[in-house]
């Protein structure tokens, strides 16, 4: 084998290797680069990406704390109407007083003069009274204290009868019944206690009132 004998001048051999070695630091410069340019293009999707799941996971707290303050104000909304329909039902009693009053007139015999009557709504605990959250107790029972005169027990009886027999009436309780003086007539002074159920309903004849 022949060997080949290199016959540029040494200054052109130093110039094409200067050349060679320029070539290498270009190439690899631009391949640098590129590698650069992929490496933040890849890192720019990611972050992209991210901050499209940071902005969709703010727009979902913020529907959430909408939801939120919504369903605080609809809260706010039942205990007001419950609050409003609990005062109604304390009102709106089944029977008026009127009718009560009209009621023992009826049952009383004409010898019977009833000289005081008071009537006191309450909430009987014992029955499990009606209650609405934090709208307070609703009345149940109305407690009636019937205080008259009658000519002797017979007509005291009776009358007590009449209430017992009435539909309205419960729980009628003869609390007292004393000697009177009336003037130069002897009597009967007693008192009765009873009680209407306010959980129940009541047909009253209201025809004979005015209008």
């Amino acid at each position: 084998m022949i060997p080949l004998i290199d016959l540029t001048p040494e200054s052109c051999r130093q110039s094409l290797h200067r050349r060679r070695r320029i070539q290498l630091w270009i190439s690899s410069y631009v391949v640098t680069c590129a590698v650069l340019i992929a490496v933040i293009a890849v890192l720019s999707i990611a972050n992209q990406r991210s901050q499209r799941r940071v902005d969709y996971l703010l727009q979902q707290v913020q529907l959430d704390a909408d939801q939120q303050r919504q369903a605080q104000a609809i809260t706010q909304d039942i205990d007001r109407y419950e609050s409003l329909i609990a005062r109604h039902d304390r009102l709106a009693w089944p029977v008026r007083i009127g009718d009560i009053i009209r009621s023992m007139g009826e049952v009383a015999p004409e010898t019977v003069t009833l000289t005081s009557i008071s009537v006191t709504p309450r909430a009987d605990g014992s029955r499990g009274s009606r209650r609405s959250g934090g709208a307070g107790v609703l009345y149940d029972v109305m407690y009636i204290e019937i205080a008259g005169i009658a000519p002797d027990d017979l007509d005291v009886a009776s009358f007590v009868a009449g209430l017992q027999s009435h539909k309205l009436f419960a729980t009628i309780t003869v609390d007292y019944a004393r000697k009177a003086q009336i003037g130069d007539t002897s009597a009967r002074e007693f008192g009765v206690t009873c009680q209407v159920d306010l959980d129940a309903t009541y047909e009253i004849n209201r025809d004979e009132e005015g209008a």
